[in-house]
């Protein structure tokens, strides 16, 4: 009888290991048999000035401070003649014109090395674009076989440079000539990508234009097609200040930008105007009495005189909020802007029409089989569990800080960051036997995705950190000989990503709650007198905390 039960056991125990035997291993050397070419998003150098001078779209800051005395003697002047008008023409007698000339021509001014014309392109005038060492290095890549000494090739191997700002289609065919080239100097008849944020809008337009013939896996990493919300929304006037919103985006700043401190005696005030309502109550008599007045005009000012002269950017606002951005950036048809920039107006109209309005239909072609049968490799990373940048009328959303999950997962349904999905919502799709895509915090519904079986999720990662094991998970999938899904893994469908250990482990119901905050819609959002009580003195007991401790912390240095 033991022996029997010894046996059974045995057999158990074999089954139960069997799925992770057999399960894919993750290419952790991150080298690949054929060619791979990365291609990022806007964090690329720009450079002007005859090549003396580089931008990074992290420096916006540092254009607003100044480098030097000359430079923040320059931000005083511009300040000073932006705020004359706004105090003694808008305020006072509600005339805005000048105002918003004021903005757009200081902002301008500031922006002018790297800012494009009216038609979207590099101005005539400018040598802004790429760096000629990049430049050197691409056209090198292009022309030699660049494969490690085991025969394989590195993400890094074949990056694809390019000026970010200009028209993805426009892009479309450089990348088409670096794809040739990279396949020529490898003698392979085809190539991987993977790419990532803007990225993602290059290659789904090089799709639409050459089709997939040359591609043997694509890899989809936090993707922009659908648009990204936090921009979106901006930019279409659709937003709104959200003090919770704020609190939660700078815990996460403490965890992923170490080098930012942000005292937590601002954030227990800014938690306790929130909360008391006095920064609703402020936002709204400010947009009231102001900012309704000068909407138009100062997205419009911003928008030109900025990034907004760039296809890349539009490439962000969704279907859904084109038309009404439009109207913001440029003004109702047949105004003065709409005839100055129809060139860039004609750009960004085609970019939405052919490529934003036919996501899902080309990243289906990707899996249709060619002649021989044989499909490209897909690989989908969507990222959540950080707060989205708190611009957006509804903070709530479940992202990865600038675009929601269900955006760049093509289609999940997502709770919101309050609360799970519900369980009658979670028993109709398990009895349509699709519970097992659904999260283990129950936030994340993949079996609606374009591709559910192909779609990978990463909590705790925001948008623009790129870990080593989403890159291994990438490539694994893109040069694997037949297409992987979610089965073929040790990790699940969803994986929690460590800050600081920089460490993945599959999603499970005891570890997927790695938020840096806690959100809570009663605190935040009390509907009644008794909930927003609670919330007042809350929020009032947490502040006096956190003052008392601030106290302490001082008097202990000085001592």
């Amino acid at each position: 009888m033991k022996k029997i039960i010894s046996i059974l056991l045995a057999l158990c125990i074999f089954l139960v290991s069997m799925p992770i035997a057999l399960a894919a291993d993750l290419n952790t050397s991150g080298a690949c048999d054929d060619p791979v070419i990365y291609i990022g998003g806007d964090s690329s150098d720009i450079y002007y000035d005859n090549d003396t001078k580089k931008f990074r779209i992290d420096d916006i800051f540092g254009l607003l401070d100044g480098e030097d005395e000359g430079d923040r003697s320059k931000i005083s002047e511009a300040t000073f003649n932006i705020l004359l008008p706004f105090i003694l023409e808008g305020i006072a007698f509600n005339k805005w014109d000048n105002y918003y000339a004021a903005v757009e021509k200081e902002f301008g001014e500031m922006f002018e090395p790297i800012r494009l014309d009216e038609s979207g392109n590099v101005p005539k005038n400018s040598d802004s674009g790429i760096g000629q060492a990049a430049l050197a290095d691409r056209n090198w890549k292009m022309t030699h076989n660049n494969v490690d000494r085991n025969g394989k090739y590195t993400e890094g191997a074949y990056k694809y440079v390019y000026d970010w700002r200009l028209d993805p289609i426009e892009l479309a065919d450089d990348l088409h000539e670096f794809i040739e080239g990279v396949k020529a100097a490898t003698g392979r008849s085809r190539v991987s990508i993977t790419c990532k944020c803007l990225g993602t809008n290059v290659v789904l337009a090089y799709i639409y234009k050459y089709g997939t013939d040359s591609l043997k896996g694509v890899g989809i990493d936090v993707a922009t097609s659908n648009g990204a919300d936090f921009l979106s929304g901006i930019i279409s006037g659709d937003f709104g200040v959200d003090g919770n919103s704020m609190v939660r985006l700078i815990s996460d700043l403490g965890v992923f930008e170490k080098e930012i401190s942000i005292s937590p005696m601002v954030t227990s005030t800014i938690e306790l105007l929130s909360n008391t309502g006095v920064l609703d109550t402020l936002s709204a008599v400010s947009r009231r009495l102001i900012y309704e007045k000068i909407e138009y005009g100062i997205i419009s000012a911003l928008a030109t005189s900025t990034f907004l002269t760039m296809p890349c950017y539009w490439a962000l606002v969704t279907t859904e909020d084109f038309e009404k951005a439009l109207v913001y950036v440029f003004g109702e048809e047949g105004s003065e802007k709409r005839i100055k920039y129809a060139g860039l107006i004609e750009k960004i109209t085609v970019y939405n029409e052919t490529i934003k309005k036919n996501v899902d239909e080309i990243m289906k072609s990707i899996k249709v089989p060619d002649e021989n049968g044989r499909s490209v490799n897909l690989c989908i990373v969507s990222k959540y569990g950080t707060q989205m940048v708190p611009l957006l009328k509804d903070g709530s959303i479940v992202g990865d800080q600038y675009v929601s999950a269900n955006k760049s997962s093509f289609g999940a349904t997502t709770s919101t960051v309050y609360n799970t999905l519900s369980d009658e919502y979670i028993a109709e799709r398990t009895a349509l036997g699709l519970g097992k895509y659904i999260s283990p915090d129950k936030q994340v519904d993949a079996s609606t995705c374009l591709f559910p079986d192909y779609t990978w999720f990463i909590k705790g990662c925001s948008h623009g950190f790129y870990s080593e094991d989403e890159r291994n998970l990438l490539l694994t999938v893109i040069d694997a000989n037949s297409q992987l899904c979610i089965d073929d893994f040790y990790w699940t469908q969803y994986i929690v990503f460590d800050h600081d250990t920089r460490t993945s482990q599959p999603m499970t119901e005891e570890n997927c709650h790695n938020e840096n905050w806690k959100a809570d819609e009663k605190l935040e959002k009390p509907q009644t007198k008794a909930e927003r009580l609670i919330s007042f003195l809350r929020s009032l007991f947490s502040w006096f905390k956190t003052l008392f401790q601030t106290l302490t912390e001082k008097r202990a240095q000085a001592a």
